[in-house]
């Protein structure tokens, strides 16, 4: 029997709970008591250790990546010496300090932009930054980067989509449309979410099929706007984030079962595989998914992560991507 009961595929990796930022429907950046980030060592010593378990892809995240001083060395250690898929999630605010490093050693490169509208973006992002966040995605696409624009779609975003998507379209970038996630901390529970989000996902979801006609790099998954109207986990996709994703902390440690609630904690100087293998670990890893928090999340990464015990809605998601 095998001892170990998670192969992870999937590396979260919050660099850092800082952010540039102060957006609405996220509550990363209201915490006030910041953890200790882990050096440069400490990180890559995690990498490998996620890696020795299965984890095959990485996603950077924050707070604000592009916070982090070693980030660059960080990125390049991912995808070029242990080798694995690199993914980057960025404010691009610091994008232009940054290019240089994310172009070489991101393989996919990712940058909210939720509107290409000055006031909205302004506010729902909650500082004066939309110029900025503008000008670097114009100017990094001028240098050659391929990117991904994230849009949040609230019911303020909502009414200007056209404007956003021709925005993507003069760039030829790829843009992906969500519904506001929910998602429920430990530390802090306070967001404007809820208010946020459009109350018919139909009217959203045949605006995006209309679109999708018209320029094909528009992306969306049908899917996941119903599981949120549905109200999350606990309905028809059970979450399955602690046996599908190593949840790195910034300050090193590992948390169980998600990166966003802690019922096990794995200290940065405890070996993963060890830790894995305790009684308590099995334990989480078994019941995920059935505790009250799990009940109000909807957050897409650990949707997507799920999707590999339903394979029915993972191959929908797939061909959502083309």
């Amino acid at each position: 029997m095998n001892e170990n009961p998670v192969h992870p595929m999937f590396v979260h990796y919050e660099c850092t709970y800082r952010c540039n930022m102060k957006c609405v429907f996220c509550n990363i950046w209201r915490k006030k008591d910041l953890a200790k980030e882990a050096t440069t060592q400490e990180i890559k010593h995690r990498l490998v250790e996620a890696y020795d378990l299965g984890g095959s892809v990485v996603s950077f995240t924050g707070g604000e990546p592009l916070l982090r001083n070693d980030l660059g060395e960080l990125l390049k250690f991912s995808s070029k010496e242990i080798g694995v898929f690199t993914g980057l999630v960025t404010n691009a605010i610091l994008l232009d300090k940054k290019i240089d490093d994310i172009s070489k050693h991101t393989d996919a490169l990712a940058v909210s932009f939720d509107v290409n509208h000055k006031q909205t973006f302004n506010q729902t992002r909650g500082v004066d930054a939309f110029d900025t966040v503008k000008k670097n995605i114009q100017n990094a696409r001028k240098l050659g980067v391929e990117m991904d624009l994230l849009s949040v779609i609230t019911k303020e975003t909502f009414g200007h989509i056209d404007d956003t998507i021709e925005f993507a379209k003069s760039l030829e970038l790829p843009i992906h449309f969500s519904a506001v996630d929910n998602v429920p901390r430990e530390f802090v529970d306070v967001t404007d979410a809820q208010d946020m989000k459009m109350d018919a996902n139909s009217i959203i979801l045949q605006k995006l099929r209309e679109e999708k006609k018209q320029y094909k790099k528009i992306h969306f998954e049908s899917d996941y706007f119903k599981f949120q109207s549905m109200g999350g986990f606990n309905n028809v996709i059970k979450c399955s984030s602690a046996a599908t994703t190593v949840a790195i902390k910034p300050d090193g440690a590992v948390a169980l079962p998600c990166p966003f609630f802690t019922l096990m904690e794995i200290k940065k100087d405890e070996k993963l595989k060890d830790a894995f293998k305790t009684q308590k670990a099995k334990t989480i890893i078994k019941e995920c998914g059935s505790w009250d928090f799990c009940k109000d999340c909807s957050i897409n990464c650990m949707y997507v992560v799920s999707l590999i015990k339903y394979p029915y809605f993972m191959i929908r998601w797939i061909k959502d991507k083309f």
